[in-house]
């Protein structure tokens, strides 16, 4: 596939020209072979570093280019050899262009979503942390509302945080719509690195996705494809990735939220306004029942009758297993069953109460970048403490594919 970059009044484009046989199809298509990442007016080419362009590039079309991107512009020998480690071809590699020096930046970067998980990292990284939002042009009849996200940086940046709103429109380069990879929303956040005098990007990404425990079985993330994949690239790329919630639960970062002074800022909820949350989507019923259980709102009856009526609500829950089902069965372990539906008692019951999912799995310490990991060591355990060696055993042996395989769909008829 080959990458042309242009750049006008600030306005970064990247162009995609597939070669034979591609795009390749996957679970999802690439439906446009353009897309632009807006800064400000007077940004040039030259305040990008080339290889931060090309980390962009790849996270854009990862899925669907057959291993090997020639770019319009020379790369680092450096980058280049780590994309190869990826058994991928990055080209032309110019001897000239000499690697990002992220030894002298000062900051690091979050891409950052306004989200409750997001909203926690913030609050445990330093403070002059650079918050990035990366700002999705309104296209269609689209459910996606950013206006509480936008309200909760420009609350930031009232507070003092160096916070940059992005627009870019990558997420239409897939259909269905959406981040073609897990880690393209820090785009922006990598493209504005060398303006901003970032040394590393973090990402609000939390202990469920990392090591399995909203799936079947925990999985040592080191070991996984994804650290594999994309650990060395950004550091080669000198944008060392950094996860400070890496090792915190969703119940964790909803702790952490409802102690932070920014905390009341978050709103995970994209589809609802500002303080104002749908109430009707997956994320607000799972939200809710946490907040719930851990009494930082009180029980709401007709609200919780009102999500248990969403068909996106129903159907999630109909399935084997569900989406984060630890956090649901942490919420359910600490609620009346009896209040629900009868199938929830059959469904959520559980011999653990995963108290363990309050506090910090600290073996996560690894994925923060030593620059900032004392800091933000400090910062979570005055949050939640941390787990002991017993409990972190516990979360080592998460399996909940047995106890799957023995229950039937949840039915709410």
């Amino acid at each position: 596939m080959h990458v042309n970059v242009s750049m006008h009044n600030g306005t970064l484009r990247f162009g995609f020209e597939t070669e034979e046989d591609e795009p390749t199809q996957r679970k999802s298509s690439m439906a446009n072979m353009s897309c632009y990442v807006k800064g400000p007016e007077t940004w040039k080419i030259s305040e990008i570093h080339p290889d931060h362009m090309a980390l962009s590039a790849l996270l854009m079309v990862r899925p669907w280019f057959n291993r090997s991107l020639k770019m319009s512009f020379g790369v680092s020998q450096k980058f280049a050899d780590a994309c190869h480690q990826m058994k991928i071809s990055v080209s032309p590699v110019d001897p000239e262009v000499i690697p990002y020096d992220s030894e002298s930046a000062k900051y690091v970067g979050l891409a950052f979503s306004g989200g409750a998980d997001s909203t926690a990292a913030l609050s445990v990284l330093p403070p002059t942390t650079i918050p990035i939002f990366l700002d999705r042009p309104d296209k269609g009849s689209s459910l996606y509302s950013k206006d509480a996200a936008l309200h909760s940086v420009a609350k930031l940046s009232q507070l003092g945080y160096d916070c940059h709103i992005v627009e870019c429109d990558l997420e239409s380069i897939r259909e269905p719509i959406g981040f073609p990879t897990d880690l393209s929303n820090g785009v922006p956040t990598i493209l504005l690195a060398m303006k901003l005098n970032i040394f590393g990007i973090a990402y609000g990404t939390v202990l469920e996705s990392l090591y399995g425990l909203g799936r079947l079985q925990y999985k040592e993330y080191t070991e996984t494809s994804h650290y594999k994949n994309w650990w060395n690239v950004f550091s080669e790329s000198g944008l060392p990735i950094s996860y400070p919630t890496g090792g915190i639960s969703e119940v964790g970062t909803e702790i952490i939220c409802s102690k932070s002074s920014i905390g009341a800022l978050a709103q995970s909820c994209i589809r609802g306004s500002i303080d104002q949350p749908c109430h009707f989507c997956w994320k607000c019923f799972r939200k809710t029942m946490l907040r719930i259980a851990l009494d930082i709102e009180p029980p709401n009856a007709e609200l919780v009758t009102r999500l248990l009526e969403s068909g996106e609500v129903r159907t999630k829950l109909s399935q084997l297993p569900i989406s984060h089902e630890n956090v649901l069965i942490f919420a359910f372990s600490r609620l009346d069953l009896d209040l629900y539906p009868k199938g929830f008692v059959q469904r959520f019951d559980h011999e653990d109460s995963l108290t363990y999912l309050s506090h910090w799995y600290s073996k996560s310490r690894g994925l923060i970048d030593i620059r900032i990991r004392k800091f933000v060591e400090r910062k979570i355990v005055s949050y939640i403490g941390a787990n002991g060696p017993q409990e972190e055993l516990r979360i080592q042996s998460w399996d909940n594919s047995q106890r799957i395989n023995r229950l039937e769909s949840l039915s709410l008829d």
